[in-house]
């Protein structure tokens, strides 16, 4: 009988410790991000649907009129640094935890002094995979990150 009662505890603890590491919670700090979309909230000055989004972070066929920007994020012990690669700029703030929830973290930021929202998050596509990814919200633009390869 103790045998038993050891083994059920053993692959219980096993269990519990196989899905405590599957859970860990995303983190802004766990990767190098690179901007994939610069979206426009201002619907009024939209031209049409696409007009609202204004850069992305490579050629798009969606998005023909939005202006091409290199923009990396970097974010270490409550600093976030990003690098414009298409015009040699630095952008330097602040980001502090607001919430953390199973799947992800919610932040306060501050980027240049305008204060923003951030959520680094799993985002699941339609084929199946399941990509990290950090939206942030600064004043009417909201910049879309994935991690950098």
């Amino acid at each position: 009988m103790k045998k038993i009662l050891y083994t059920v505890s053993v692959v219980l603890l096993l269990v519990f410790s196989l899905s405590s590491c599957a859970s860990e919670t995303i983190s802004i700090e766990d990767y190098e991000w690179k901007m994939r979309t610069v979206m426009s909230g201002n619907i009024e000055t939209a031209q049409n649907e696409n007009a609202l989004i204004v850069a992305v972070g490579e050629p798009d066929e969606l998005y023909p009129e939005a202006k091409i920007v290199d923009l990396t994020l970097i974010a270490k012990d409550g600093i976030i640094t990003i690098k414009d690669g298409t015009n040699n700029k630095t952008y330097a703030g602040t980001y502090k935890v607001q919430k953390e929830t199973p799947k992800g973290t919610d932040y306060e930021i501050t980027i240049n002094g305008q204060d923003g929202y951030a959520t680094v998050a799993p985002t699941e596509y339609y084929d199946g995979s399941v990509v990290p990814t950090l939206p942030i919200n600064l004043g009417e633009y909201s910049l879309y990150f994935i991690p950098k390869k």
